[in-house]
């Protein structure tokens, strides 16, 4: 494990800015399964490690300030948005609203929008977050799915309810009677 990733880790932002003043590149990215002497290495920035790695939004807000761009997306498209709703970190999703991210436009070639991510992971809190500040609720991606058709095929019985309250439509999949 290097430097940085324990520094994220640890979210210790005395070391990531003894590491910044030591000329760390934050835009350079992590290599996970490097430490395991793999033939291949995932690699993940360093913004979306913190995410995954539950890093503070202090330690987040200090990568912003010092050259990460929080509108950056990976080679498929995936948003620190995208990253924030996978691992519920409800305060990263806030700070990527307050920022202006948009919630109904993705880079991803699956057309995949924030609500409809949310929707997968069955968490009507963030969905209502989403829809409270101009998620579309019946937004479709590029195979024509809704974020209800997400939930009706992941099986969240629950989130097909919340959605249908809301007046979410599904488009895939016809409304049963």
């Amino acid at each position: 494990m290097n430097e940085l990733t324990q520094a994220i880790e640890n979210d210790s932002i005395a070391k990531l800015k003894s590491l910044l003043q030591a000329g760390t590149d934050l835009n350079k990215p992590i290599l996970i399964g490097e430490e395991y002497d793999l033939e291949e290495y995932d690699e993940i920035s360093p913004l979306f490690y913190a995410i995954r790695k539950y890093a503070s939004l202090e330690m987040i807000e200090l990568m912003l300030e010092n050259g990460v761009d929080l509108y950056a997306t990976d080679s498929d498209g995936i948003s620190a948005l995208d990253m924030a709703i996978k691992f519920k970190r409800k305060e990263i999703i806030r700070y990527c609203i307050d920022k202006g991210m948009e919630l109904n436009s993705t880079k991803r070639k699956s057309g995949i929008l924030p609500v409809m991510l949310a929707a997968c992971f069955s968490d009507t809190e963030l969905v209502q977050m989403l829809l409270d500040h101009g998620a579309d609720i019946n937004a479709t991606d590029a195979s024509g799915m809704s974020a209800k058709d997400y939930a009706k095929k992941l099986g969240q019985k629950k989130m097909v309810a919340y959605l249908s309250e809301k007046g979410a439509r599904h488009n895939l999949y016809p409304e049963e009677a």
